[in-house]
């Protein structure tokens, strides 16, 4: 064989449950039979409905889950961290370290696009962590520093 996917064809697919199929495909002449069930459950991380679908069959058993094609940055990090929301270089760092900052205060200056993008705190804190120095390359969602809100 030369390592690409055999062509399969649908022979039937019969519900057997609002959310669960019998679905028998045909590969080559070769027939195998698989259960697929699909689960959803509501994500605030999604904003919406996310699936979950598991396909039993004759070489065992596979889960798949729905994910968001382009998630926010910031659904995939801890409160208080600042995420790049682009890619670019870091041109400036204005905190460090135990800094005290206000809501709105420039943490960080990206460079993206040939425009300047300041990264601001989201509320008054204090900077327990910066993870970039000046003239980095971030990837959208990269962690730049964590700020702990004052309560």
């Amino acid at each position: 064989m030369d390592g690409t996917a055999l062509p399969a064809r649908v022979l039937s697919a019969t519900p057997v449950a609002p959310d669960r199929v019998e679905v028998v495909l045909d590969t080559r002449g070769l027939r195998r039979g698989y259960r697929v069930q699909v689960v959803t459950a509501e994500s605030p991380a999604a904003a919406g409905p996310v699936a979950q679908v598991h396909v039993h069959g004759p070489e065992g058993s596979l889960s798949l889950a729905e994910v968001p094609r382009f998630p926010e940055p910031t659904a995939r990090v801890t409160p208080g961290s600042l995420a790049a929301a682009l890619p670019g270089t870091v041109v400036r760092v204005r905190v460090a370290v135990g800094d005290e900052v206000v809501a709105g205060q420039p943490v960080v200056v990206l460079e993206a696009m040939k425009m300047e993008h300041p990264v601001a705190a989201p509320a008054n804190g204090k900077v327990s962590a910066v993870a970039v120095e000046v003239g980095a390359q971030v990837e959208t969602g990269s962690l730049l520093a964590v700020v702990l809100p004052a309560y």
